[in-house]
């Protein structure tokens, strides 16, 4: 079995590195920079994938951030549901797809089908000994807007599904939700699909957070900041 290090010594110094075929809520108040953290969180190391829902950030910004950082470009897949909102003609390329709303879940899932279909018949060109299915960090960058647009049933269901298929593919996800937007029925019902949980809250000095869950442990909570390409620095 494959396994995945969040990529953050502070973390994977307490609780080394995650399951695979881990779903994680990132649970987190406005301005503390939850998406930020998540994209850290999806960062893929050598050899790994990152497939990137996002209904927040249009492809080419989160493109560049991911780029700032290092990562490659092959290695990121970015599925798009803002862009074509304002530009309905802009073309599909084999590592970003375009949804024309955040509405379209069947639209979503056909071309995140396809975009881990395309990462899988690479590796299956370029197999890395040992490794199979290729690793893949997938994010979605953030409920709190698809739950704007789809009633909460629809996207249990859609998040069900997509749940199911990264536990199968021994895959992991991470999935962005602002806590005080949203009713304690909703961020339960939310809850049960995952593993884990990332909390964030305002500290004294900064934000904070702490993972509860994942492997049966919890951490302290641990102040976070960003460098200036938005890195993510956790004090352990």
């Amino acid at each position: 079995m494959y396994s995945y290090q969040f990529g953050i010594p502070a973390l994977d110094e307490q609780l080394g590195g995650l399951v695979s075929g881990a779903n994680v809520l990132i649970l987190a108040p406005p301005l503390s920079g939850a998406e930020r953290i998540a994209y850290n969180l999806s960062f893929p190391a050598k050899g790994e994938y990152c497939v990137l829902l996002s209904a927040d950030e249009r492809a080419a910004e989160v493109a560049n951030y991911f780029k700032l950082n290092g990562t490659e470009r092959r290695s990121l897949a970015i599925i798009d549901a803002i862009t074509k909102s304002d530009a309905p003609n802009v073309p599909d390329t084999e590592r970003m797809k375009f949804i024309a709303s955040p509405v379209d879940l069947t639209g979503i899932s056909i071309k995140m089908s396809k975009v881990f279909s395309g990462i899988v018949d690479e590796s299956l060109k370029n197999p890395t000994p040992g490794v199979f299915p290729p690793p893949i960090r997938f994010c979605i960058n953030s409920l709190s807007t698809f739950l704007m647009y789809r009633k909460l049933e629809v996207m249990y269901q859609f998040l069900h599904v997509i749940s199911a298929k990264l536990k199968k593919n021994e895959w992991i996800g991470f999935y962005v939700l602002n806590n005080e937007s949203f009713d304690a029925r909703t961020i339960s019902v939310i809850k049960q699909l995952m593993n884990g949980v990332v909390e964030v809250r305002e500290g004294e000095k900064s934000f904070e957070l702490r993972v509860i869950g994942l492997g049966g442990r919890m951490t302290p909570w641990l102040p976070y900041t960003f460098d200036p390409n938005g890195k993510l620095v956790v004090e352990g």
